[in-house]
């Protein structure tokens, strides 16, 4: 039998279920735990239960499942954040 080559330099994510990987897996279903858990915790009428609990679902909906190119929401706010924290450093002129 022949040995056959299988490319190493390939970077590719596991896809767990629904083409998501562990990560974005992760950050829906956390995100969905925390608006259950603060439905169930807050008290008054459901319409503002279901308010306050839907921004933590579609915060998670939007890390695990938002894609702008080839990179997630979760890559992009990674990029901005190191943006931010870089030190800036002004150059008034040529000094010898």
């Amino acid at each position: 039998m022949e040995a056959v080559k299988v490319p190493q330099h390939l970077e590719l994510d596991d896809v767990i279920a629904f083409g998501l990987g562990a990560t974005d897996l992760l950050c829906l279903i956390v995100g969905g735990v925390v608006a259950w858990w603060l439905y169930l915790v807050l008290p008054g009428a459901a319409v503002f239960r279901i308010g306050l609990g839907a921004f933590p679902a579609l915060t998670g909906l939007a890390l695990g499942v938002l894609r702008i190119g080839d990179l997630g929401l979760r890559d992009w706010l990674a990029i901005g954040l190191a943006y931010a924290l870089q030190p800036r450093v002004l150059v008034t002129g040529v000094t010898s």
